[in-house]
């Protein structure tokens, strides 16, 4: 490849750069919104901050990946990209939790709790992917 191509491409890529950025952090603030508000708002505005740390390891695990191979054919509010994100949602967050609590049962998959979480994970990334980054130009 020519060295102008391989300028181009990272030229392209260092302007969607910030729109993983804003799609990752308000993911990350919207599902620790909603946990700590379910949990009875007893963490409050430290609560949240705190699980945005928490939270933001295994979005860049396992769905910022999967965002930017989504991004070679972006299309907005898909259905297959959000069936896709839940896909690995459940995986990362049974991976998550099992490191946090340091239990590797498979106790986790009975709770409604795991299923919540990840069907939410799964729902705010999709969103504001689809909002921040599913344009109709994509990075190829």
């Amino acid at each position: 490849m020519e060295l102008w191509k391989i300028s181009q491409k990272v030229s392209e890529l260092s302007d969607v750069i910030p729109y993983y950025f804003f799609s990752l952090v308000s993911s990350c603030l919207s599902l620790s919104t909603v946990l700590v508000v379910f949990s009875l708002g007893t963490w409050g505005v430290i609560g949240i901050i705190v699980i945005s740390f928490y939270v933001v390891i295994p979005y860049l695990l396992f769905a910022v990946p999967v965002q930017v191979l989504f991004n070679i054919h972006p299309k907005k509010f898909s259905l297959n990209y959000f069936c896709l994100y839940i896909f690995f949602s459940l995986p990362a967050v049974f991976i998550y939790s099992s490191v946090l609590n340091f239990d590797f049962s498979m106790d986790i998959l009975t709770t409604k709790n795991y299923y919540a979480i990840s069907l939410l994970a799964a729902l705010f990334f999709w969103f504001w992917d689809s909002v921040f980054l599913q344009k109709k130009s994509s990075v190829s």
